[in-house]
């Protein structure tokens, strides 16, 4: 088998490039005013600072700052820090930290998985509606469930095992009828990032990949075989209406 990417580097600018792509996909376009909740290391909120220019506004909201050296530098790397402010707040209550309809697109990536309670899924859509413009969109990105080789069975039980949320669509869609969204719609984006064995045990917090004894003992000889592959995406958007 040929192993599309072995490198970190690559890796990094490949995932960085679908980012930019679900930035698009969601409806950030230039000059608009955003929020990246949950943002983590950084990656969507780079791929959404490119995406709105300079003319745009970027908050990146995330309830802890043990990411923020790596965001910082993730950021300083792509040279797009002037159109970003950061916002320490929990996502399930942003009342006091972003105002009523203050942004063209909230949208978040891979951030319902992290909740530590599943529960808070639907608080945290209802605050991601309240911050949105009349006519502006809500858009949640999260993995696929549903392998469709072993390289993509590799990936998604990693983060199963590790404990993370992994919803249904439908769910997220349910939750954003919930909290008036309208024209909820549910897109498909399939992913062309397959990485070798040898970074597939690397550490990599920008692809939310780690290796240690306990993946070693559950996953090791599929991930030996097959490396690993980002498995397909799903794209949750909703409108808010009057």
């Amino acid at each position: 088998m040929t192993w599309r990417i072995s490198e970190a580097d690559e890796l990094e600018d490949a995932i960085m490039n679908l980012k930019i792509t679900l930035a698009r996909k969601a409806g950030v376009r230039n000059g608009m005013a955003v929020v990246d909740v949950g943002c983590g290391q950084g990656g969507f909120t780079a791929a959404m600072s490119r995406t709105v220019g300079q003319r745009g506004k970027v908050v990146a909201v995330d309830v802890s700052d043990e990411y923020m050296e790596e965001f910082m530098g993730r950021l300083k790397k792509w040279g797009l820090l002037r159109n970003v402010s950061v916002i320490r707040a929990d996502a399930v209550n942003l009342g006091g930290f972003v105002p009523d309809e203050f942004a063209d697109v909230v949208a978040s990536y891979r951030f319902l998985e992290e909740l530590k309670r599943s529960e808070d899924m639907a608080r945290v859509i209802g605050e991601m509606a309240r911050i949105t413009k009349e006519n502006g969109r809500v858009t949640i990105i999260e993995m696929s469930t549903e392998p469709r080789n072993e390289a993509e069975e590799a990936y998604i039980r990693l983060h199963r095992e590790s404990g993370d949320h992994l919803f249904e669509p439908q769910e997220i869609a349910e939750a954003m009828k919930e909290a008036r969204l309208v024209k909820v719609r549910i897109e498909k984006v399939e992913t062309d990032i397959w990485f070798s064995p040898d970074l597939a045990k690397q550490n990599l917090s920008h692809a939310q990949v780690w290796y240690d004894k306990d993946v070693e003992k559950s996953l090791g000889k599929l991930i030996d075989k097959d490396g690993m592959k980002y498995p397909a995406l799903y794209s949750a958007s909703g409108t808010r209406g009057r």
